[in-house]
């Protein structure tokens, strides 16, 4: 649970176009084809992000997705 003190427009921040995050309730079924949906429309990168339990399902997924297509994967790692 985040707390957010003020106007609420910028407690999310936004995302980049070739983005994806990842969080532990979403279904990896709507990440897969929203990644895919970005491919078809032009980006040649994507950026899967996820934090805690979700970096197991965010391997998976990128795992899915150098299956259906012919990808590279560069690996990064950071700590907040």
């Amino acid at each position: 649970v985040q707390e957010h003190k003020g106007d609420g427009d910028d407690f999310l921040e936004p995302t980049a176009s070739c983005e994806v995050r990842i969080t532990q309730q979403g279904k990896p079924r709507n990440y897969i084809s929203y990644a895919m949906s970005l491919f078809a429309d032009g980006s040649d990168a994507i950026v899967l992000k996820a934090m805690g339990r979700a970096i197991n399902k965010a391997v998976t997924i990128a795992e899915i997705l150098k299956r259906k297509m012919p990808l590279h994967q560069l690996n990064s790692l950071s700590s907040v």
